[in-house]
C-alpha cells in the first residue's frame, strides 16, 4: 500500500510555505487517507496566524481551504490541505 502526504500550503502576501502536516502509511486505502485529510483540515491552524478563528471548505478537487474568519488576518491570508501520494526516490 502506498504512504500517503497531508500536505498544508500556506499563502500570507507574498510569502509560501508548504508543511508536511501528517504522514498516513501502513495498510491505508487511499479512502482513508482522505479521511485523515479531513481530520487535518478540521483542526490544523496555519502557524502564521495570529488568530484560530478559521472555516474550512471542501475545493472541487477534494483539497480543503481553511480561510480567515472575522478579519483575525489579512485578507490576503489562505491555507489549502491536500493529499499527495508519496513515492520512492
Amino acid at each position: 500500500m502506498p504512504a500517503w502526504l497531508v500536505i498544508a500550503e500556506e499563502e500570507s502576501g507574498a510569502q509560501r510555505r508548504v508543511t508536511v502536516v501528517r504522514t498516513v502509511s501502513g495498510n491505508r486505502s487511499r479512502e482513508e487517507a482522505l479521511g485523515e485529510l479531513l481530520k487535518a483540515a478540521r483542526t490544523y491552524v496555519p502557524s502564521s496566524w495570529k488568530s484560530k478563528a478559521r472555516v474550512v471548505g471542501r475545493a472541487p478537487d477534494g483539497s480543503f481551504w481553511v480561510l480567515p474568519n472575522g478579519g483575525g488576518e489579512q485578507g490576503s491570508a489562505c491555507c489549502r490541505i491536500h493529499l499527495v501520494e508519496q513515492v520512492a526516490l
